[in-house]
């Protein structure tokens, strides 16, 4: 399935369930889940912060993670490529996604541009851009360990991604 130096990325707009699923993946697969807002401030890539998250060195995160292997997690892992990864992007109906905002305390702006990026494929697109093996998974009405299950399958047997559009968020 995956081996040493292999990276299982994990990445999608906020509140696609991200974190937890790549918890249960490291249960199930016995990997390290590395969440990367820890990792880099942990490993002082910290370089401010902006209307409630955290401004990091992508640069210096970059170099750091090419070292590393197991479950990466997070939504900055589509802007840039590290080799031997299998890249999962977590999709979410804008609506639900909202919703989950909301209950998060997010400000309307940040909502605002995280429900514009799910509609608008970013995370895919940029993930696409980045790397060879891009699945989309789209989370809606599904538990993590659906998701997880999911996942699991197609790294063993190869299985096939979602066809996510939501781009009907614009026509609302």
């Amino acid at each position: 399935m995956l081996n040493v130096l292999m990276k299982l990325i994990i990445t999608g707009t906020p509140g696609t369930g991200k974190t937890s699923v790549a918890d249960v993946l490291g249960k199930a697969l016995k990997l390290p889940a590395t969440h990367i807002n820890d990792f880099a401030k942990k490993e002082r890539l910290v370089i401010g912060k902006e209307r409630g998250s955290y401004i990091i060195d992508l640069k210096k995160l970059k170099k750091k993670l090419a070292k590393k292997g197991g479950i990466l997690e997070s939504h900055l892992l589509c802007e840039f490529p590290l080799s031997n990864s299998i890249v999962f992007v977590l999709r979410c109906d804008p609506k639900t996604l909202e919703n989950r905002m909301k209950k998060r305390r997010y400000s309307v702006r940040k909502i605002k541009e995280n429900l514009e990026c799910e509609a608008l494929d970013y995370c895919t697109i940029n993930a696409e851009k980045n790397y060879r093996r891009v699945y989309d998974i789209d989370t809606t009405g599904k538990t993590i360990n659906q998701v997880a299950d999911k996942i699991l399958k197609i790294l063993k047997n190869g299985g096939k991604a979602d066809r996510v559009d939501f781009s009907n968020y614009f026509m609302r």
